[in-house]
């Protein structure tokens, strides 16, 4: 009889054991699928151009709104080596703040909502002092998931990369092509949204297309910009989250007073020794792009082009400026260290040899908490024209949200 009860004691016991490991066996299988739909979730606003802020305070209210949000970012970032590319001002070793945000968002019970954001610090070059600027400021109408309308200042839908929340980008800068050929902020009006189980994803909007922070139009037309993507595969395969994304924007503006960057080498006064950088006459782009999602692996590849067709500025000639960018990223170690790598290229004006910049990025991301609390460390190697050596250059970034 002892041996009976020492078998049925033992026998119980390898039961438990096989429930204990077959709960945790679950309960592992539950954390990855949690994991996955949370990034599936935020590769679905992402091609919809929405900001993701991953914390912020919901803080009740008895007035007007449903609810209200703050948050807040600030990015903590260190450079060494060399100048780099034509963004940077020198090749001096600094510590600066990159970005420093405050946000406040909420809705409405009427189907409206609202975002206004400042911006502390936020630029690459050297600056003497800090000046606070509006990021976004817009309301949105959200009654229909397929035909949002937003008025404000918000990111235009032009290039995939630049649409991209800053906070959650792989490495700690765009690529310079992105920089270069998208409009980024501008005051206007937009309807999209999405459809199709969140895998057809539109938008369309004038805005005034003198950029960021401009309270006025410097002609009396609108830029134009349209963007669609859609995802021909989107699920899970083999157990992994997987997708599959296409998308193709435009936009069209007509200017008589805009800045842009010194790479194009535009002058409206020819007679002054120095290029003013002021361009008029009218601007046409389009992009194309692809990601690719499988589990924990990312492939991006984006190609823009903007053609510039002058009227009083020189070159009178009209010139295109076109780059691509591709990059791949990895976890190594699950939610916690990721490896990257990417390569894009810039050519301002492809009638003129020798004048495009390429670079090369290595990049390690360590998320303390996913992207609340995340350090960066990258490496760039860039061909920059009229310099004879390739600029090497070391960033590193802490950033925190709240």
């Amino acid at each position: 009889m002892r041996a009976i009860a020492v078998a049925l004691s033992f026998l119980t016991a390898m039961s438990a054991m096989a429930d204990d490991s077959a709960l945790e066996a679950r309960l592992a299988r539950l954390e990855q699928e949690v994991a996955a739909l949370r990034q599936e979730n935020q590769q679905l606003r992402r091609d919809l151009g929405v900001e993701v802020v991953a914390r912020q305070a919901d803080v009740k209210m008895g007035g007007k709104t449903e609810a209200l949000q703050l948050g807040g970012m600030v990015q903590v970032q260190s450079e060494s080596g060399d100048q780099g590319d034509a963004r940077f001002s020198d090749g001096n070793d600094r510590l600066y703040l990159r970005r420093a945000r405050l946000n406040a968002g909420g809705r409405f019970l009427e189907e409206f909502n609202f975002r206004a954001e400042l911006e502390l610090a936020g630029s690459l070059a050297n600056t003497s002092g800090f000046r606070a600027q509006l990021t976004d400021a817009y309301v949105n109408w959200n009654r229909f998931d397929s035909a949002n309308v937003r008025v404000g200042q918000f990111k235009t839908p032009f290039g995939f990369e630049q649409l991209y929340p800053d906070p959650n980008l792989y490495f700690a800068e765009r690529s310079l092509v992105s920089d270069r050929l998208t409009p980024g902020r501008q005051l206007g009006v937009q309807t999209g949204g999405e459809a199709w189980y969140d895998r057809f994803n539109w938008a369309l909007g004038l805005f005034n297309g003198n950029g960021i922070n401009q309270n006025f139009n410097d002609n009396d037309r609108f830029m134009e910009v349209a963007r669609v993507s859609v995802a021909p595969v989107s699920g899970r395969f083999f157990d992994k989250p997987s997708r599959w994304t296409i998308g193709i924007d435009n936009f069209h503006s007509s200017d008589t007073n805009v800045p842009v960057a010194t790479d194009f080498g535009i002058d409206s006064t020819p007679s002054t020794p120095a290029k003013d950088n002021i361009f008029a006459g009218a601007r046409r782009g389009i992009g194309y792009d692809s990601q690719l999602q499988f589990g924990m692996v990312e492939a991006w590849g984006e190609y823009l082009q903007v053609t510039f067709n002058p009227t009083d500025r020189l070159p009178l000639r009209r010139f295109r400026s076109s780059g691509w960018s591709g990059q791949l990223s990895a976890f190594i170690i699950p939610n916690k260290l990721q490896l990257a790598a990417r390569r894009d290229r810039f050519d301002p004006d492809r009638e003129i040899g020798g004048n495009e910049t390429g670079t090369t990025t290595l990049g390690a991301n360590w998320y303390f908490k996913q992207n609340d609390i995340r350090l960066q460390l990258d490496w760039l190697r860039s061909d920059v024209p009229g310099l004879t050596k390739p600029q090497q250059k070391w960033i590193a970034r802490l950033q925190t949200l709240f």
